[in-house]
């Protein structure tokens, strides 16, 4: 990602590995600006979340380390669902990367899957609605089954809009009102 003088992004990377149904291993990290701060590692519900840069108080942290706890047991819950009820056989690779950019004046989220290496989906945050990025019964029904409930759309919107912009505009000089895209 290009940096404009005015601009600020905080960008999350997770890479989730499903050998079989039952194991699921972890690995991702967030930067700001380009800046590596936080790193994630493990499998199944034992995982380890860093911190590299103190950017949070401990209570804060806390808090944000049980949300990753309930956000990374529903992701494995929802590929694993989704896999079952379509015979898609395993293993299974998925890359999310979500985030946002901030420049001067208005704002720009983004929460793109990829599955097995091919693109699958995007989260658009403006609307709080999933868009298949292949034109593929899979994509098709995975789509649908996102867009169903507010479980699987609500809290991404509110992250994406509400906790990334105010992640950025705490830890960099970014303290003018924005807009979103």
């Amino acid at each position: 990602m290009r940096y404009l003088p005015d601009s600020h992004s905080f960008t999350l990377l997770l890479f989730s590995s499903f050998p079989n149904e039952s194991l699921v291993e972890w690995a991702g990290n967030a930067t700001l600006d380009g800046k590596l701060t936080h790193t994630l590692v493990g499998h199944n519900e034992q995982f380890n979340v860093s911190q590299l840069l103190p950017l949070e108080d401990s209570h804060s942290w806390e808090w944000r380390e049980n949300n990753m706890q309930q956000y990374l047991n529903m992701f494995r819950d929802v590929v694993n669902l989704y896999a079952r009820e379509r015979n898609v056989p395993y293993p299974l690779h998925v890359k999310c990367t979500q985030g946002c950019l901030l420049e001067t004046g208005t704002t720009r989220s983004f929460y793109e899957v990829v599955l097995n290496g091919a693109n699958f989906l995007r989260f658009h945050a403006a609307n709080s609605s999933w868009a298949p990025l292949q034109d593929t019964p899979l994509a098709i029904y995975v789509n649908s089954q996102l867009n169903k409930y507010n479980e699987t759309k609500i809290p991404i919107q509110f992250f994406l809009q509400e906790t990334c912009i105010n992640f950025v505009k705490a830890h960099t000089n970014m303290n003018e009102p924005v807009t979103g895209m």
